[in-house]
């Protein structure tokens, strides 16, 4: 296992030179996997890694919340309240030990994981095609 410091500060070049499409794919990738793992972990009734993935989890929902500018596209207020609604469902899941929240907000996530990711996939590839593009002029 490597070593702490080694391991954050992989993290820290990772997150720092991703452009901001791929920080979003990030942060989703990283809140479903702490879905995933609260799930596992209510399964086998292992109480602290449970609270420890849903805090992340929670954590990560409210970064999404705070970063998203709800007045600038028409769907913003929706996914807003997906966020609080979702936000609930992990509260719930870690104080009453659900199976049935964490299903639920599964259920949500996974498919604004995989249209964020398309979204940033069209991105980059455009800019791959605009920066192509110059370069052709260029030549």
């Amino acid at each position: 296992m490597p070593a702490p410091n080694a391991r954050n500060a992989y993290l820290a070049n990772a997150v720092g030179g991703a452009p901001p499409e791929k920080l979003l794919t990030m942060l989703y990738d990283a809140l479903v996997n702490n879905v995933v793992l609260a799930q596992r972990a209510l399964e086998e009734k292992d109480n602290w890694t449970l609270n420890e993935r849903l805090l992340n989890a929670q954590e990560i929902v409210l970064e999404l919340q705070g970063t998203l500018k709800p007045e600038v596209w028409s769907g913003g207020p929706a996914l807003l309240a997906i966020y609080g609604y979702v936000y609930r469902l992990l509260v719930r899941a870690n104080v009453h030990k659900e199976a049935g929240a964490l299903s639920e907000a599964r259920k949500l996530l996974e498919p604004l994981q995989a249209a964020w990711h398309a979204a940033a996939d069209q991105v980059l590839a455009d800019k791959a095609a605009a920066c192509g593009a110059r370069v052709a002029a260029s030549a």
